[in-house]
């Protein structure tokens, strides 16, 4: 399979124009017309995620933080991020990153943080938008997105009771919050 293809279906799931301005989601390095050896996904592309995807065997990398998100001006190896693009051409990595675009989605990366801790009904809140696109068989279909979910417990949960909710399911030590207020 073309990585143009892995590419497409990505894109077909969270199109690039669900993307917030700010964001430089899409295609950061390499070519789309050679063949997938492997992939590796990874939240943000270093020099050692490039060398790990080359001791796999895997010439994509699937990434949720853009690797070049400010525009390069040059590429002469003198901070992290040129040293990546640079190692990445060189070892012909083509690199793909899906950021707010896939958080936007429905059922991105909100969605699923919803899922897993177990809320019911999500739908958007915020500003929503869609995009088109082409299916594989040359249909259009519209893809719906928005800036965030809401959704709700089938029980309320009291606000300590949810920071330690999200610890355990995120398996992380520390959750910053505001001032927790003492109701459900």
């Amino acid at each position: 399979m073309k990585i143009a293809k892995v590419v497409n279906a990505l894109e077909q799931f969270a199109p690039l124009p669900l993307q917030e301005d700010y964001d430089n989601a899409g295609l950061q390095t390499g070519l789309t017309e050679a063949d997938v050896s492997g992939a590796l996904l990874c939240l943000d592309v270093t020099e050692a995620v490039v060398d790990e995807a080359v001791a796999k065997g895997c010439n994509l990398i699937v990434s949720h933080h853009p690797l070049i998100f400010h525009k390069l001006r040059r590429l002469c190896g003198e901070d992290d991020v040129q040293r990546t693009v640079m190692k990445a051409i060189e070892k012909h990595i083509t690199i793909l990153s899906l950021h707010t675009n896939m958080d936007a989605a429905e059922g991105g990366v909100n969605f699923k943080i919803a899922e897993k801790l177990g809320l019911e009904r999500p739908t958007f809140f915020g500003k929503r938008q869609s995009a088109e696109v082409k299916t594989g068989d040359g249909e259009i279909r519209t893809v719906a997105g928005g800036e965030g979910v809401i959704a709700e417990w089938t029980e309320p949960l009291a606000a300590d009771d949810f920071i330690i909710r999200l610890k355990q399911t995120f398996d992380v030590e520390c959750v910053m919050a505001n001032e927790l207020l003492r109701r459900p």
